[in-house]
């Protein structure tokens, strides 16, 4: 035990000590290196992660509402107009050239309900052609059509009366004096621009 702590020999003492702490230091990192190659391997478990980014559950998305518009409720009564009406339009057949024309017009509600009639020459016109000729109509003269305003019930009609002198006619309620030519005319009745009907009839010879 002394010769291990008070080395002797011919070199000096500091040399043996030297040699000492480099065994020491070579045994530490046998040991070391030793527990190193020799330590169990380590398994940890690693989720895998798609290639694409990792995903969200559908649990973790709110799922989307769905907007509702509501429908717009009527508030009024339902206009005549050219979705719930129809329009019908009889005169003569034959009709002299000094005699008068008497069309007989009926407004129809079609629809399942209700509706209001406000017929007015704004929305009315009555007119009589002979082939591209325009011979006379009520959009020369708003008095010519009748102003009514009325509930009609579903299928109900509105009928009234125009009656035509078998005369040109003009703007301002004017009416040429001269006698139409026998012929063909046609008569067309217009309802809210679409709703339209139509009375061929013929113009003959005087006396």
């Amino acid at each position: 035990m002394g010769s291990l702590l008070h080395p002797v020999g011919a070199q000096p003492g500091w040399v043996y000590w030297a040699r000492r702490a480099g065994l020491v230091a070579a045994l530490v990192a046998v040991i070391v290196i030793g527990f190193f190659l020799f330590r169990p391997p380590e398994n940890p478990t690693i989720a895998a992660v798609p290639a694409g980014g990792p995903t969200t559950t559908a649990a973790s998305t709110p799922a989307a509402t769905p907007s509702v518009t509501a429908s717009p409720t009527p508030t009024g009564p339902l206009s005549c107009d050219q979705t719930n009406t129809g329009l019908s339009l009889a005169g003569y057949q034959k009709v002299k050239q000094d005699a008068k024309q008497s069309f007989k017009v009926g407004v129809k509600n079609t629809g399942a309900q209700p509706c209001v009639l406000d017929l007015t020459a704004a929305n009315f016109s009555l007119s009589v052609t002979s082939g591209t000729d325009r011979i006379w109509s009520t959009a020369d003269c708003a008095k010519w059509v009748p102003v009514k305003k009325q509930t009609l019930k579903s299928q109900q009609s509105y009928e009234f009366s125009i009656e035509w002198g078998v005369l040109r006619s003009a703007a301002g309620c004017k009416e040429a004096k001269g006698l139409l030519n026998p012929g063909t005319y046609v008569a067309q009745a217009v309802f809210s621009d679409t709703v339209k009907s139509r009375q061929v009839f013929l113009v003959t010879t005087k006396g």
